[in-house]
């Protein structure tokens, strides 16, 4: 299992096998394995969440990795360049990349 811990802080690469997923992209934590299943084998509690997820691939990020608000708002920003956006755009697409539920993310 590409060496996935109980405890990892990870970015979901792949929620589902073979469709992309809302989760797709969203940094947590590893609560639970299951090398059994070769669908679903990784339980992740995304900040923001009220419960974990079962997803089919994550990748390990370093705890440290830049997730300030600065970096967060500059990405959100560059995200949303070309695009007929309020603050208020910046500011949800800043906590959709933190983690956040996507009901705020901009549509």
């Amino acid at each position: 299992m590409s060496g996935i811990k109980v405890g990892d802080w990870v970015r979901v690469q792949r929620e589902y096998r073979h469709d992309p997923g809302q989760l797709d992209g969203a940094t947590g934590t590893v609560v639970a394995l299951d090398p059994e299943d070769s669908a679903y084998p990784f339980e992740v509690r995304i900040h923001g969440r009220p419960h974990a997820d079962w997803v089919h691939s994550v990748e390990h990020i370093e705890p440290n990795a830049d997730t300030s608000r600065e970096t967060l708002v500059t990405r959100a920003r560059e995200l949303l360049t070309g695009t007929d956006h309020t603050g208020a755009d910046v500011v949800a697409m800043a906590h959709f990349l933190a983690g956040g539920d996507d009901e705020t993310a901009p549509r």
